[in-house]
């Protein structure tokens, strides 16, 4: 889930809980703090909060009061763009509780076909050149993008009644996000 900027903890809690249960909480955000306790100690889950750079210190402090929660069992990933380690490292509490700082990176260029092929059935069966053109002309080995795409070009396959991967498709699912070409950067 991510949250709008400068998120207020009663956002954050409502989001959360509508994310985990489906349902708004209840009228305090207290009582929706105690909810979400409740709920994130049921299963062992994984909370991935994205563009993370987006929230404050309180909305931080938050998070991190639900994950210390000795009744609570789940994984806490935060995922952002550019400044989200800014943010993170500025809250003390999270110093020893963030594990590993991961940047991601584009795909080597030459690691694309092997990869790709495992990301989605649809290019299983794809050749090298194929998944290089889709690369070179709108992925530029970003995962954001090749999900973009393979949205597109897999609604595209479902309506032509193909499972696989080719040129047209590959030529329409260009058109529908605006020609393609370069158009991703």
């Amino acid at each position: 889930m991510s949250f709008t900027p400068q998120s207020t903890l009663r956002q954050i809690a409502d989001g959360l809980h509508l994310a985990l249960t489906g349902t708004a909480g209840s009228s305090s955000r207290f009582h929706i703090t105690r909810q979400l306790i409740a709920e994130l100690a049921r299963v062992p889950r994984l909370v991935v909060v994205d563009e993370a750079q987006r929230l404050t210190g309180h909305g931080i402090e938050m998070l991190r009061h639900l994950h210390d929660d000795e009744n609570t069992r789940f994984g806490l990933l935060y995922v952002g763009g550019h400044g989200c380690w800014e943010v993170l490292s500025r809250e003390p509490m999270l110093a020893s509780r963030v594990w590993r700082r991961l940047a991601i990176t584009p795909l080597d260029r030459e690691v694309v076909p092997e990869v790709i092929r495992g990301y989605h059935p649809m290019y299983e069966d794809a050749d090298d050149e194929l998944l290089h053109y889709i690369d070179d002309r709108f992925a530029h080995g970003i995962w954001r993008n090749w999900a973009s795409f393979s949205s597109t070009a897999h609604l595209l396959a479902q309506r032509a009644d193909r499972t696989a991967i080719d040129e047209e498709i590959v030529t329409n699912a260009f058109a529908l996000h605006g020609g393609g070409p370069n158009r991703a950067r």
